[in-house]
């Protein structure tokens, strides 16, 4: 949807399901779902190649001491480059406006959703709404799509409702044939009546990886600073996310992460995702910005039985104390992997994940996290963890901001050179 025919990607899609034999063996649908930003004026566009990933393709200012001939020669690049950088910006707005065109029209209804129909053997779809840059592309991609490398995409998930229902509920009518279901990034009002619950939780019923990633649309942005995260996502707490997971009674990998730019709270409680569901077969959770209680959490992973990888990240404890959890997770559970990421947080106190063991640092510049310690505590068998007075790495002080340990110990350059450089 780069071109100036935006429209290119969808008739290939539907050019493929028309095809009596390709479509047959179609299993993986990739979308993405990317909406180019409304830049204003070519100044603002300019401003892209200021970021880090772009500087050196502006020509850069010689030093103070430079020669006649290098400064007149810098004048005439920029002169260039600024030149160059109006005519990008003029494709850019025709990109934009053939967007958004195909936007505003049935493109989707009439392409994509008799498309996803005809292919009998779907079983994943990748909704994608990230910014990318060219780097991590496919030369394919650019040569058919490009429009350069400065690409800046529209933060707002409004349409990745609709982009979502035209994937598993074309035409009103749920995949059951969906076995997996990525989303980055997705606007929670997808699940907050935007269609009716019973259509979503009979296209979530055969899920086995579900991989959710929720960001609000940018009209409900302003109100995370002032209102908190929890009353802008209180919406999901309505049940019908919480329902459509109980019905992938099939669930073997479930994440559910909220992505805003920042961390702003507990978006929501833990009890309105996962409700009292279980599922035999899960094997990874990863949840992250959620509130929940001790017992709560330690009961939501007992009950699956098949749990084996944990990957949490700013959980806050309503009701407990996260030294007592994560020593009652070491007994109760049966982990291959916990990771923690973030902080995990409760009424006493904050843990951050990523400060390392001062002590391994002193010795030799050993960068040993706090996540990495939890991990060996929480999976690790071990006799001591019988005794009462057990070592807990929350509690242990010899972790440390990593960066007030370097200003302190050393090394103190990263050109350092030396055997003993951590860089």
């Amino acid at each position: 949807m780069w071109t100036h025919r935006p429209c290119r990607s969808l008739q290939r899609l539907h050019s493929i399901a028309s095809h009596d034999v390709f479509r047959k063996h179609v299993d993986t649908l990739v979308f993405e779902g990317n909406i180019l930003a409304n830049v204003g004026c070519e100044h603002s566009y300019a401003a892209h190649y200021d970021l880090e990933h772009h500087k050196d393709e502006k020509p850069q200012a010689p030093p103070r001491n430079c020669t006649p001939r290098e400064r007149r020669l810098y004048e005439r690049n920029l002169v260039k480059f600024n030149a160059n950088i109006l005519k990008k910006y003029e494709y850019y707005r025709r990109v934009y406006d053939a967007q958004q065109t195909v936007i505003a029209s049935s493109a989707y209804s009439d392409l994509v959703a008799p498309s996803i129909l005809r292919f009998p053997k779907v079983n994943k779809i990748v909704l994608s709404t990230v910014g990318r840059c060219k780097h991590v592309l496919s030369e394919r991609f650019l040569q058919t799509f490009a429009v350069d490398c400065a690409m800046p995409v529209d933060h707002d998930t409004k349409h990745t409702k609709c982009q979502l229902e035209h994937l598993i509920l074309p035409r009103g009518n749920p995949l059951k044939t969906l076995q997996s279901l990525e989303v980055h990034v997705l606007s929670p009002k997808f699940f907050m009546g935007f269609q009716p619950a019973a259509k979503i939780v009979e296209a979530f019923r055969n899920l086995r990886r579900i991989d959710l990633n929720f960001r609000l649309e940018k009209d409900e942005r302003p109100d995370l600073e002032f209102m908190g995260a929890d009353f802008c996502y209180a919406g999901l707490s309505k049940g019908i996310l919480r329902d459509a997971l109980a019905a992938a009674t099939e669930l073997e990998d479930l994440t559910i992460n909220f992505d805003d730019f920042g961390y702003y709270g507990s978006c929501i409680n833990v009890k309105h995702i996962l409700g009292d569901s279980s599922w035999p077969k899960l094997k990874e959770l990863d949840i992250d910005c959620m509130s929940t209680s001790q017992d709560y959490l330690l009961n939501v992973m007992k009950r699956q039985r098949a749990l084996r990888r944990v990957r949490l990240g700013f959980i806050m404890l309503d009701v407990g104390l996260w030294p007592h959890t994560v020593n009652r997770m070491q007994k109760e559970l049966k982990l291959e992997t916990f990771y923690a990421h973030g902080i995990l947080e409760d009424n006493e106190r904050m843990y951050s994940m990523h400060l390392i063991n001062a002590d391994f640092y002193m010795d030799d510049f050993a960068r040993f996290t706090l996540s990495e310690a939890l991990d060996i505590y929480i999976c690790e068998e071990s006799e001591e963890y019988d005794s009462e007075d057990v070592y807990n790495p929350l509690l242990d002080d010899a972790f440390a901001d990593p960066e007030e340990l370097r200003e302190e110990f050393g090394p103190f350059s990263d050109d350092d050179g030396s055997d003993m450089d951590c860089d």
